[in-house]
């Protein structure tokens, strides 16, 4: 997959652009043009045109297969991913009839790899490519048990999604490297679910949340996970409990 992002929205320049990459690259499977014209730190953009192929690759994590569009979150290293999410899934204790959260879940894995013995899962993320590809990917790999709602997450995980969708027995976040918003942390406090299980790829963040989690969750194991051997870069995985 290439993505190819741009200030402005130029078709006959990109399309030109595709068709090069495409007679060089026979192996590239679509090519997406994503524009973002406004000054911002990121390179994602408000929307995108698909140049060819179906906008999104495809990769499996154990026995489900996903489908990843150009701006969703996916982890790289796939078998160590597994590992990590065998961890959250030790950690999360689900049994039969549980009720599950999963906050920032992008694409869907977490969600449906932990959905398997859970009697309901809800996902939340604000990417609305990602809620497209996650329910995609329940349909995909048969997973009936599970539903997304699209939103930033410090203003739709309110106390309404709780009456609609039942309390957690478990919640699951795994936030991206700025962590969780300080309205978030507070709405867990408020929440009090009796287990958490919290995913991060940014230690220090992770510890500031705690920190303040620590108020109302007993804090009982940590495991980090080496996703990139050789770098800095590891996930950290922390079972919560209600005191």
């Amino acid at each position: 997959m290439v993505n190819l992002v741009t200030s402005e929205d130029r078709p006959e320049l990109v399309r030109e652009l595709s068709d090069a990459l495409l007679e060089a690259f026979p192996a590239i499977t679509t090519v997406i043009n994503n524009i973002n014209d406004r000054p911002t730190p990121t390179a994602v953009g408000r929307y995108e045109h698909i140049l060819h192929g179906p906008g999104y690759i495809t990769d499996h994590i154990g026995p489900y297969e996903f489908e990843i569009g150009a701006n969703a979150f996916f982890q790289t290293n796939t078998r160590q991913a597994e590992r990590l999410y065998d961890v959250a899934r030790r950690y999360a204790e689900i049994q039969a009839g549980d009720t599950l959260y999963d906050l920032y879940c992008g694409v869907g894995t977490l969600t449906l790899f932990l959905s398997d013995k859970a009697s309901n899962v809800l996902g939340i993320e604000l990417s609305e490519v990602a809620i497209g590809n996650a329910r995609q990917n329940a349909k995909k790999n048969g997973v009936k048990n599970v539903d997304f709602l699209q939103g930033d997450i410090q203003e739709v995980f309110k106390e309404e999604v709780v009456s609609r969708h039942g309390m957690p027995d478990c919640l699951i976040t795994d936030p991206p490297r700025a962590g969780m918003h300080p309205d978030v942390v507070d709405q867990l406090n408020k929440l009090k679910v009796p287990k958490m299980v919290y995913v991060s790829c940014n230690s220090a963040t992770m510890a500031r949340d705690l920190k303040k989690l620590n108020e109302v969750y007993c804090i009982e194991e940590i495991q980090p996970v080496d996703m990139f051997p050789q770098t800095y870069h590891i996930e950290t995985v922390a079972r919560l409990r209600l005191k």
